[in-house]
């Protein structure tokens, strides 16, 4: 009897694409996403008929605080008129190559876009990007019988010297809601705030290749701030979301319209001054907890929500930050 011998393959990898270099806290998981239709008869299924495949790269990058990084991530929500409603696939440097060091090898896709941009946490007791996703497609320049439709050639890597543990930065911010007097003009988070960047890819099929295309979709493209507040008190708080009164969101009003409420969230590092700013945002909702040992307001109890506003027909960015040290 022959006993098949394993073949153990492992390693941290790190992930190039679009120019950038990212490398990952854990893992880079990779879900092959496939679609088939299967033929009915009398007899039984007929067996099922390749329709169309694509792959998932899953990870969790570094928080190194750069503004490569920042701009790679986020760069739709910096300049909306740009990337909403185009492709999610680069002009150039679209291939995604997954840089295996253990194995000295690479493994790639020949064509690739974000998928999902990470969640932004502003805080010093968490790292500052979430979970981010890059999807991967043939490329439709060519046929999917040519060798180079959808995998890359396995190469050895070329040596990345980018990382740097010292761009780690958690920081203590501060906000500020817009021109807002006290008790706005000073916010603190109980655990940090959170950016949730609001981004929908659609994919587009045709018979002969599978899936030509990925576009950025406006429905669901937006941007959600969430943290709990650490020095404002319930009656404030009731205040600041309008629930009732003069200044009241009626049916049919802009959360992050209302002049008494909303405007640009801009947070602060108070020690590497690096400045985040979510663009006109207002408080949508609040959740409260009445309990012995726990505070008023859980994680995330506050959610502001962007309103879309534009200049001269142009739609302004939904996001912005400014580098410090």
């Amino acid at each position: 009897m022959a006993i098949i011998l394993p073949t153990v393959i492992q390693g941290p990898a790190y992930i190039l694409h679009g120019g950038v270099v990212q490398y990952v806290e854990d893992d880079i998981a990779v879900e092959e996403v496939l679609e088939s239709w299967t033929p009915k008869t009398t007899f039984g299924d007929a067996g099922p008929r390749h329709k169309s495949r694509m792959f998932k790269l899953s990870y969790k990058p570094v928080g190194m605080l750069t503004s490569g990084l920042l701009n790679y991530f986020y760069e739709a929500h910096l300049a909306p008129q740009t990337y909403v409603g185009q492709s999610i696939i680069p002009a150039s440097n679209y291939a995604v190559t997954i840089c295996s060091l253990t194995e000295n090898k690479t493994y790639g896709y020949v064509r690739g876009g974000l998928g999902a941009p990470p969640d932004l946490f502003c805080g010093p007791t968490g790292s500052l990007f979430g979970q981010a996703q890059i999807w991967c497609l043939g490329n439709v320049a060519v046929a999917p019988t040519n060798a180079n439709f959808l995998k890359a050639a396995i190469s050895t890597i070329t040596p990345d010297t980018s990382f740097d543990a010292s761009k780690i930065k958690s920081d203590i911010y501060s906000g500020v809601l817009g021109a807002l007097s006290a008790p706005l003009n000073a916010l603190g988070a109980m655990n940090g705030f959170m950016f949730k960047f609001g981004f929908k890819p659609k994919t587009i099929v045709a018979a002969d290749v599978g899936i030509a295309d990925v576009i950025l979709e406006a429905d669901g493209f937006n941007l959600t701030v969430q943290f709990a507040p650490s020095n404002l008190t319930e009656a404030q708080l009731d205040t600041w979301l309008n629930y009732q009164g003069a200044n009241a969101v009626l049916p049919g009003q802009s959360y992050g319209g209302s002049a008494t409420g909303a405007g640009d969230l801009v947070l602060t590092g108070q020690v590497f001054a690096w400045i985040f700013t979510a663009k006109q945002v207002g408080p949508r909702s609040l959740k409260r907890i009445y309990k012995i040992g726990e505070h008023r307001f859980p994680a995330g109890a506050l959610e502001m929500v962007n309103q879309l506003t534009n200049t001269t027909g142009v739609p302004n960015p939904l996001f912005a930050f400014t580098a410090g040290t």
